[in-house]
């Protein structure tokens, strides 16, 4: 291809013109777009990529303002949708790339339209429910999925994983990256989980807390998931399955664990919609106004 806008032009350096066209026509989903979507989407806008459909319902506040890339300190609080600062994002950072916000919840018509629509997905969120959710959906339509989350799970132990879910290979689901729980909580209507709480004493919202969340760690994690997209899209290399940063140790481990052959999300209803059904969760009402 001899037409390229020169701002191209290192990209190509690495992954050749084909690689580049192939990603002018890749057309990405970011679902949950925060503190690690928003440095996502800043990469894959530099990158790129042909369209970037961002999803998410939440309005920015003070406490994102410490790691959301593309806020600005006079955005307004409230006021201020996510997806819309992620819109002005891409905008500035490549016109190029077409952007559709999505200001809803993933468990709505309007992102399962635009996930069955998408080359490629990409999800962060903080919560295993979305994460499941999401990890069927996409393996039902067959559609590339990667996965980030940033972990701190005690004082001093920082860090996060990228699992990267292509053709039947491995998926959340399989390789024992989802909190059954923390998803069954998720989907539970509130009335079950009151009752839950009450049985065993749990106080309302000890389950949801959220805890640390930093710029340079889900940089860090961001990065890792962009670099995997970008080498699987270009044809550069396979991209790793399950790739963990330890980031205490200053390290990324890549697993050599092998996924389940009778996985039943990436192996049973992978291609199967009809099957898989998922629409299913549309029909919780319940769901529809979970935050993500």
């Amino acid at each position: 291809m001899t037409d390229m806008p020169d701002r191209y032009h290192r990209n190509i350096l690495l992954f050749g013109a084909d690689g580049q066209q192939k990603l002018r026509s890749t057309a990405v989903v970011v679902a949950g777009t925060g503190g690690l979507g928003s440095p996502l989407i800043q990469h894959l806008a530099l990158l790129g990529v042909k369209r970037i459909t961002s999803i998410d319902d939440e309005e920015l506040d003070d406490t994102n303002r410490n790691r959301f890339v593309g806020a600005r300190h006079t955005d307004p609080i409230p006021g201020s949708a996510k997806v819309i600062i992620a819109n002005r994002l891409i905008r500035e950072t490549n016109p190029d790339v077409e952007s559709v916000p999505l200001e809803c919840s993933l468990v709505s018509e309007r992102a399962f339209a635009a996930i069955r629509e998408a080359n490629w997905v990409l999800g962060c969120f903080d919560h295993d429910g979305p994460r499941a959710i999401l990890n069927e959906l996409c393996a039902a339509y067959e559609r590339p999925y990667i996965d980030l989350a940033s972990d701190v799970p005690e004082p001093g132990i920082y860090g996060g994983r990228v699992c990267v879910s292509v053709g039947g290979q491995g998926c959340l689901d399989c390789l024992g990256l989802l909190d059954r729980k923390m998803v069954r909580r998720y989907i539970e209507t509130d009335e079950s989980r009151n009752r839950e709480d009450a049985i065993y004493g749990i106080a309302a919202g000890a389950l949801d807390v959220k805890g640390p969340s930093v710029s340079p760690l889900n940089g860090v994690i961001a990065g890792l998931a962009a670099l995997e997209f970008m080498v699987a899209v270009t044809g550069l290399r396979a991209p790793k399955r399950l790739q963990t940063y330890r980031g205490w140790e200053s390290k990324v481990v890549v697993s050599l664990d092998e996924p389940r052959t009778d996985c039943l999300v990436c192996k049973g209803i992978r291609g199967r919609p009809e099957e898989a059904d998922v629409e299913r969760y549309l029909k919780l009402s319940h769901l529809l106004k979970r935050r993500n």
